[in-house]
């Protein structure tokens, strides 16, 4: 049996979000030092209240009246505003280390391998920069916020007290220990409940997410039954993730009856000192405030304990997400291609995902520089998943993926995708403008190289039929347009770029047959002097290809052009023929 990997310890999570404080040092340090002015100007609040008493009243002596209601007055005043300044600054310095730790989330998450989002849903990703980040910031609250500010008071009263009645302290430091030992105790759990409702809500915005990008589905099959099951069986689990999480955080109210039993235990003190003509009434009241003084921060760090261990359990998952392998960064050897002309040799290449099955075995084929290559076969034959090694969204464990004889995978990753232009099936476009979306690919892509790649892939006369032309706004994912628009502005994106290769995944499927022969006849004229490499699932768009590699479950069954394949490639011949019989044309 495979054990589970250990739970990260306390001291190791505090050290990683540390980490991403230490930037905002400053702001931490200011809000530190606020709280102990905090501190210092609610310390004379006790001893005034005790001249009111013993001097002005039991005394007589008004002159003391004045000074002292100013003192309590001007102490109120600047305890509100060091209390204010306290919580801007440990707020800030908290939000500004969540926003980094959700930079380095989002710059991890756009450079995990693609086999990482096969068995993750979207959502559960997305509950990282939410619901996980949002109740990390507890750990920035309460451990590096809330307890600090408690510490410093519950040490500076332990001082006060002592310097006013020793005894005192004794009762304070003797209930301290239960106070310590009791939460510790319960930290475990806490952590471990904690865990289960992050995962129990990332699991219901994943399962969200995928229920509202079906919508359309569930309805077309009446399958409104089956999705409230499912929703039903989540919210099931959040609920009990989160009863265990309430009922944990109610233990606190045994610790506030342990403090009240010691308030009673301290006044039965205090008024044997009274009637023993030890103390003044005045001086028993500064006392029994200053003991409130005590127990307010201990209770407080208690609480700050309670939420720093729910906290870590969000924590515990978002440094498991940092710590998934990206995709390898290799040395920049792009130099060692100055004259690139785009030539792309398959040798011997063996893919899979997720470590199961072979999709692709053995794989060798030639592209050459400044040619079409088309890739076609049956569905599962393994042409997407050679244009997904192409790009680099999936490592071969076998063979070698050249350009110009030079290995691919000795240069980075971002350096050789911007060799690459791609179109995929299903492109998805960005909010923003039309003009946005195009230059998407290059920041430095000028507004003239943004009409000429539209007008190359047909699209210029409906982008400028638009209310505002290329600064019309598109919506999200581009829902203001067609599927052939769409496709369109996603063909001139790929174009902007001014790639060496392109790589067209059925890049016009989605365009009636007058736009998909304008726009094949755009992409004739934006493939000169680059290699294109076209996956083909309906065989008439690649005829005139000046190579077809054939591909069935995973391996090459062979090469040549459409004439050559069609005379001697069964599998090439039949698929021909079955897509011509299905719309009705007869092979040339």
């Amino acid at each position: 049996m495979i054990e589970a990997a250990p739970a990260p310890s306390t001291a190791w999570l505090l050290r990683r979000l540390v980490a991403y404080l230490r930037p905002h040092w400053r702001w931490q340090a200011a809000a530190i030092m606020a709280s102990v002015l905090v501190v210092a100007t609610y310390i004379p609040f006790p001893w005034l209240t005790k001249i009111l008493i013993d001097d002005v009243v039991g005394a007589g002596n008004l002159d003391l009246l004045g000074p002292a209601a100013a003192g309590l007055v001007a102490a109120a005043v600047a305890t509100a505003l060091f209390l204010l300044a306290s919580n801007y600054l440990f707020t800030t310095a908290g939000e500004q280390a969540i926003n980094d730790l959700r930079t380095r989330l989002m710059d991890h998450t756009l450079r995990l391998p693609l086999a990482y989002f096969r068995r993750k849903r979207s959502g559960e990703v997305v509950a990282h920069f939410t619901t996980d980040s949002v109740a990390v910031t507890g750990v920035y609250r309460a451990a590096f916020g809330a307890a600090p500010a408690a510490l410093i008071e519950l040490t500076v009263m332990l001082l006060i007290v002592g310097l006013i009645d020793w005894r005192f302290v004794l009762v304070s430091l003797g209930v301290l220990p239960l106070q310590v030992f009791l939460p510790a105790l319960l930290g475990r759990p806490q952590r471990r409940a904690g865990e289960r409702e992050q995962t129990a809500m990332a699991a219901l915005g994943g399962l969200s997410t995928e229920l509202v990008a079906g919508a359309r589905e569930i309805r077309a099959f009446n399958r409104q039954g089956w999705a409230a099951s499912r929703l039903a069986d989540d919210l099931r689990r959040l609920f009990s993730a989160r009863l265990r999480v309430a009922a944990l955080r109610q233990t606190r109210l045994f610790f506030r009856l342990i403090f009240e039993l010691i308030r009673v235990a301290i006044f039965a003190v205090l008024a044997g000192a009274i009637l023993g003509g030890e103390i003044k009434i005045g001086v028993v009241f500064a006392l029994a405030q200053y003991m409130a003084y005590i127990l307010a921060p201990a209770y407080a760090l208690m609480g700050a304990y309670a939420e720093t261990q729910h906290a870590l359990g969000a924590a515990g998952r978002l440094f498991a997400f940092l710590d998934t392998p990206t995709e390898s960064a290799k040395p920049d050897a792009a130099r060692g291609l100055p004259d690139f002309r785009g030539e792309i040799d398959f040798e011997h290449v063996n893919a899979a995902y997720e470590s199961g099955a072979p999709v692709i075995q053995d794989v060798s084929f030639t592209a050459p520089a400044g040619r079409t290559t088309a890739l076609v076969g049956p569905s599962g034959s393994g042409k997407t998943t050679v244009a997904n090694l192409l790009l680099r969204f999936l490592q071969p464990y076998g063979g070698r993926i050249l350009v110009d004889g030079h290995d691919v995978a000795a240069v980075t990753a971002a350096e050789w995708r911007r060799q690459v232009g791609v179109v995929f099936q299903d492109p998805v476009l960005f909010a923003g403008t039309v003009a946005d979306n195009i230059s998407f690919g290059r920041d430095e892509i000028s507004d003239a190289r943004v009409v000429e790649a539209a007008t190359i892939a047909n699209a210029h006369d409906f982008i400028t039929a638009m209310p505002r032309g290329y600064a019309t706004q598109i919506g999200e994912r581009g829902l203001r347009l067609s599927g052939g628009q769409a496709q369109r502005i996603a063909i001139a994106r790929a174009i902007a770029a001014d790639p060496r290769i392109l790589v067209l995944d059925e890049a016009t499927s989605a365009l009636d047959a007058e736009a998909e022969r304008l726009v094949h006849a755009a992409l004739d004229r934006a493939a000169e002097d680059r290699t294109m490499l076209v996956i083909a699932h309906r065989l008439a768009t690649v005829r005139g290809a000046d190579r077809i590699v054939v591909l069935d479950a995973g391996k090459v069954v062979d090469t040549g052009r459409h004439d050559e394949l069609y005379g001697r490639c069964d599998l090439y011949r039949e698929l021909c023929d079955l897509q011509m019989t299905s719309t009705g044309t007869v092979n040339p």
